[in-house]
């Protein structure tokens, strides 16, 4: 009688250590420890609806070897930098655990579709992935960032390690190509400045340089040669380019040296309806115009010499 006793007490054990070891295993399936995980390879095109631009929608598409950017009527290349950013992304995300399972939270972790950041990635007209990201938390005393994502059609809001939500939130202008000149002054042989018909030349020959053939200041040379190294451009003035024309061409830079195969041309255009009322373009950037004050970009470019 004892044995049996103790045999039921064993079963009766037994069948509730089992039960409660399902419940944990189950709760471990519904648990996604890798939330998105994509062949970043494989994607061709990517719609954000970032927080920044009031979930306006942008495209990103992959074009041969490079992406080319879209919203509303302007398309350009895209910068190709964030791009890779976005794609680095996508490849896996991983979930630090469930911080909701109730749609009455995703107000509080910003993943509604009218207060998060939307992102839809695409293998031709396949959708691969689509998925809201929203409040961003930073830890102080541990130095991490925490994000919070929901997949789209699911109620559980996964908080995810790292800065998702700061780099899917970017408005349309962080993945434009905003460079305007990239050039190492060492290789630069020539540098003409045409203002209204007029052109100084500055030259290399040898190891001097000469101002139209005759002495230069060196320091004021090295120092404006260095500023030109890199110029990346700030506010793009999209509205210009139904205005331009000839009349309105103010200052021209030409760049030559030794590892370009052809000149560097940038324009400055001056607008005085504008309230910038210079515009740049590059011939390494052609499809983008910029704004600029006097003591902006258009400085940098002309005013130092």
């Amino acid at each position: 009688m004892k044995n049996k006793t103790l045999l039921l007490i064993f079963l009766s054990l037994l069948v509730v250590f089992l039960a409660s070891q399902f419940a944990f295993e189950k709760k471990k399936r519904t648990f996604k420890t890798e939330l998105i995980q994509l062949d970043t390879s494989a994607i061709t095109s990517i719609l954000l609806y970032p927080k920044s631009d009031n979930q306006e929608e942008i495209l990103l598409k992959k074009e041969d070897s490079f992406w080319v950017i879209s919203k509303g009527n302007v398309t350009n290349k895209a910068n190709q930098g964030a791009v890779t950013s976005i794609l680095r992304n996508l490849a896996l995300i991983k979930t630090k655990r469930v911080a909701s399972k109730s749609p009455d939270k995703w107000v509080d972790y910003e993943v509604e579709a009218t207060s998060g950041s939307r992102v839809k990635a695409y293998a031709g007209d396949k959708l691969l992935e689509d998925f809201i990201v929203g409040r961003f938390n930073f830890n102080q005393q541990t130095r991490q960032g925490v994000s919070y994502v929901r997949l789209e059609g699911g109620d559980e809001v996964y908080a995810v390690d790292g800065f998702l939500s700061m780099t899917m939130s970017q408005g349309f202008d962080a993945y434009r190509n905003k460079e305007i000149l990239k050039v190492n002054k060492a290789n630069l042989t020539q540098v003409s400045i045409n203002t209204l018909g007029t052109t100084t030349v500055l030259e290399k020959n040898g190891n001097s340089w000469t101002q139209d053939g005759g002495p230069v200041d060196s320091t004021t040379l090295f120092n404006y040669l260095d500023g030109l190294q890199q110029i990346i451009g700030g506010t793009f003035a999209d509205d210009f380019e139904d205005l331009q024309s000839n009349d309105l061409l103010y200052k021209t830079l030409a760049l030559e040296g030794n590892n370009l195969s052809t000149p560097i041309l940038i324009k400055a255009y001056r607008d005085t309806t504008r309230t910038s009322p210079f515009v740049i373009q590059s011939s390494l950037n052609p499809d983008n115009y910029f704004e600029s004050g006097e003591h902006g970009i258009f400085e940098q470019l002309f005013g130092g010499w």
